[in-house]
């Protein structure tokens, strides 16, 4: 996005349960979408600069060709 970006600080914590840079947010968003990633092989990282927005990058395994 090009929204205001995470601080390098925070960025370090964003996957952790309950943890939440939003007003009434619960902070279990990106932690349970990490560990579903995750589960199924793959990656899931957050890239962001202050005042450039943040970048999400996803990453799954192909699936099996029979």
């Amino acid at each position: 996005d090009h929204g205001a970006g995470i601080a390098p600080e925070d960025l370090t914590r964003v996957f952790d349960a309950f943890v939440s840079l939003r007003p009434g947010g619960n902070g279990l968003g990106l932690t349970i979408s990490r560990q579903i990633v995750e589960q199924l092989g793959g990656t899931l990282v957050l890239e962001s600069a202050l005042g450039e927005g943040t970048v999400a990058r996803l990453s799954l395994p192909a699936a099996p060709t029979s």
